[in-house]
């Protein structure tokens, strides 16, 4: 092997080595940008995986508060239908009294709402009718001490009940009055009943 032979073969493998550590540099330098890559790949993955939950955590918390909410709702809906329907029921079977109990039940009304003085009492012609002869007389027997009243022979256009009449002030004893003054201290009996 001549000078120059060998020369070119020492270059050759100059070249070679710096070669091969160049490749080995790029090499380490592209394996390092890759694992960095995938590193920055998995942490942003990761994060839209926790967004997703969250959010759907988000989603499924809101809709449960809605469907508890509307759950509530609906029982509050229902009870109210139930309350309203025993009241109904209780109002009709009233109506539906034999006369005996129903002229009883205005009997205490009457009492209970009678004022000093004279007045009037107002009953619809069916009770009138039907009103025992002496019902004018029970009642004055129990109010002599603070008034008394009279029943009109005239009829007035109501359902039930009666109106009681001092001059200018009329109390109103239909029961459908009644019912609808004493609705919620009615409904705040039933309730405890009902929804212990």
């Amino acid at each position: 092997m001549t000078g120059l032979e060998r020369i070119v073969e020492k270059i050759a493998a100059e070249n070679k080595a710096a070669t091969d550590a160049m490749i080995a540099e790029t090499t380490e330098q592209a394996n390092r940008m890759i694992a960095t890559a995938r590193e920055d790949a998995s942490n942003k993955a990761q994060k839209i995986v926790d967004n997703a939950k969250a959010e759907a955590d988000r989603i499924v918390a809101v809709a449960k508060s809605q469907a508890e909410s509307l759950s509530r709702k609906r029982y509050l809906e229902v009870r109210g239908a139930v309350v309203n329907d025993i009241l109904s029921a209780a109002y009709e079977k009233i109506e539906a009294f034999d006369d005996e109990s129903y002229f009883a039940l205005l009997l205490q009304l009457c009492v209970k709402n009678c004022e000093k003085g004279e007045g009037v009492l107002f009953f619809n012609a069916r009770d009138l009718a039907r009103m025992p002869r002496d019902f004018e007389e029970t009642i004055n027997a129990q109010i002599y001490e603070t008034g008394a009243v009279q029943v009109s022979k005239t009829p007035m256009d109501i359902e039930n009940g009666f109106v009681l009449v001092y001059g200018d002030i009329e109390i109103n004893c239909t029961l459908r009055a009644v019912f609808d003054e004493r609705m919620d201290a009615l409904k705040d009996l039933l309730h405890p009943l009902l929804f212990a």
